[in-house]
């Protein structure tokens, strides 16, 4: 699988980086992350992480998303990852 793609219940998302306006978008409709091609180093990683766990919740079921647990998520599973050894 590329870098840009990952699966979640058998479903391919693409990672798409773009000139929108704001930090990132998870689009359920056609399984895409957008991210705001600006974005470098951490903030690239976490925004990424919140678009992921968005990702997750949609495909849960889940359509609406409180952004205060998805960033505090994102924001502890991105600690997590850079501890992993």
């Amino acid at each position: 699988m590329k870098k840009n793609e990952f699966k979640l219940a058998g479903i391919s998302w693409k990672i798409v980086d773009s000139d929108m306006p704001d930090l990132g978008c998870a689009l359920p409709d056609t399984s895409t992350i957008l991210l705001n091609n600006k974005l470098k180093g951490q903030e690239r990683d976490v925004t990424l992480l919140h678009e992921v766990v968005h990702a997750i919740l949609f495909t849960m079921g889940e359509r609406e998303h409180d952004e205060r647990f998805v960033e505090g998520f994102a924001q502890l599973l991105y600690q997590y990852e850079t501890q992993k050894v």
